[in-house]
């Protein structure tokens, strides 16, 4: 653990403590100290119900991937395929959400609440018809997107009806991250921890009717799942509008709904989407490239393939404690600069890396050691559970650069650095986890162990690059000005 603290204070040279105050043209900059017992309680307040929420959408998912692996391994594989599609689509819309959340948390930091819901409403108006848009083309043409992944004719025929009904849900998606970075944006994540709740039990209470049947209630196998998950995602974004305007956690009054919705403010949707895009690139560039990988890896077999998409689910177990460190960096960054406050900018910085390494060692432990604990929950298959193992054991290694790495990469990201985690990403997937990744399978022919290793290395070289970011750019000095 210390050697990765070391290379932060090292590199990055954080100033703990400063009680200076200065000027930057007209503007005042606050600078003052704060302990670290009131950072902590803080960032714990924040994170703590995103690793709830977090709990609860990997419980869901993991109970779903549990019963669809109860089908056959077609089902997996046709599951895991549409997947790839429409996560490439909703990585937009979390991207536009990020951008939504840094001026939410910016404008919240500066007091200025009006703006808060200017931010919301037109990031919501101009993402909600994209994502009609993008599900009314993948409705129309299925089999067209998954002949990307594969030629085979009976994965084809239940991917489409699977993906049908999943893209149902496209603009749910969409509307459930706006509200997410609303909430998250004003310092509250209990409430998105509450919709994550009923949203993930109802998706695993229909799932099961649904894919297995109950009473008079036939089952539809894989079919079943996709709509117990679409119907799961329209109560939660009904949901969530709603309480972002009503009961004891609302963030908006109901006067706002006076205006008029669909005026559009240009400059707004530019400001949001300069953030936004470019964080939407960056998921789309993992998303992307997850589907270059899945075409590879599925010519290992869909024994191989199955193995990859249940170790994902295994490695996002140990990602729900870290993942709230992330949308910290984001939010509480953003919020001191809205604030023009230098030092809390950096004691939320340390603070949240230091956490995250520690709480990182365990998740890190637990994949090392566990690794068929894991797979044999998932799946009952032998040959699946032999190839996942290895997966989960070698992402093990990778967890503590990987989780810091994302601090790095909000923190560019709210400091206006909003094309920088970008290129980071670039670097990573399509410099050196693709080509490896081709040279193994294509060329070498390797066995499907050294992909994951290519997984491992890009993961490593993105932390390495970001901490040099950081120093080059001064960023922990420069940010707030």
């Amino acid at each position: 653990m210390r050697i990765y603290i070391d290379l932060f204070y090292k590199y990055v040279k954080i100033p703990l403590k400063s009680n200076k105050n200065y000027d930057e043209g007209e503007d005042f900059i606050m600078d003052t100290t704060y302990s670290r017992k009131e950072i902590r309680k803080e960032i714990f307040a924040l994170i703590l119900p995103i690793i709830m929420e977090n709990v609860f959408q990997v419980s869901a998912s993991l109970v779903t991937v549990a019963m669809i692996g109860r089908l056959s391994p077609l089902d997996i594989s046709a599951q895991g395929i549409v997947m790839r599609i429409t996560e490439t689509l909703n990585s937009l819309f979390r991207g536009v959400a990020i951008g939504s959340t840094v001026y939410i948390a910016k404008a919240y930091g500066a007091k200025s609440m009006d703006q808060c819901f200017k931010v919301f409403k037109q990031t919501l108006i101009s993402a909600v018809p994209m994502a009609i848009l993008f599900g009314s083309v993948l409705f129309a043409l299925p089999t067209q997107f998954l002949r990307i992944l594969t030629d085979s004719s009976e994965l084809l025929t239940v991917g489409a009806g699977y993906m049908r009904l999943t893209v149902m849900g496209l603009p749910f998606v969409a509307i459930m991250a706006l509200v997410t970075s609303a909430f998250q944006g004003h310092s509250n994540t209990k409430t998105p921890m509450m919709i994550a709740m009923l949203v993930n039990i109802s998706n695993i209470v229909l799932g099961y009717v649904l894919i297995f049947g109950v009473g008079g209630i036939g089952g539809f196998g894989i079919y079943g799942a996709a709509a117990a998950l679409t119907m799961a995602q329209a109560i939660g974004a009904i949901t969530g509008l709603v309480l972002l305007f009503k009961g004891p956690y609302k963030v908006f009054s109901a006067e706002q709904l006076k205006e008029k919705i669909f005026h559009y403010d240009w400059k707004c949707i530019k400001d949001v989407y300069s953030t936004g895009i470019p964080a939407a690139i960056e998921n789309f560039f993992w998303q992307f490239s997850a589907i270059i990988m899945s075409r590879a890896i599925l010519t290992y077999g869909e024994a191989s393939f199955s193995a990859y998409q249940i170790g994902l689910q295994a490695e996002s177990i140990s990602g729900m404690a870290t993942f709230g460190f992330g949308v910290a960096a984001t939010t509480l960054s953003a919020k001191a600069i809205g604030m023009r406050d230098a030092n809390l900018f950096r004691s939320y910085f340390k603070e949240d890396v230091w956490l995250c390494t520690v709480i990182s060692i365990f998740t890190s432990l637990s994949l090392i050691l566990m690794p068929g604990i894991f797979m044999s929950m998932m799946t009952n298959n032998a040959d699946i559970q032999k190839i996942g193992i290895v997966y989960v054991f070698i992402m093990g290694f990778i967890q503590i650069p990987q989780n810091l790495s994302g601090i790095l990469s909000k923190t560019l990201l709210a400091s206006g650095y909003k094309n920088t985690p970008m290129i980071v990403s670039f670097v990573g997937i399509w410099l050196i986890r693709i080509p490896l990744a081709l040279l193994v399978t294509y060329v070498l022919k390797w066995d499907v162990f050294f992909i994951w290793l290519c997984i491992a290395l890009d993961q490593i070289a993105r932390f390495i690059i970001n901490i040099c970011i950081m120093k080059r750019k001064k960023v922990l000095q420069t940010a707030v000005r």
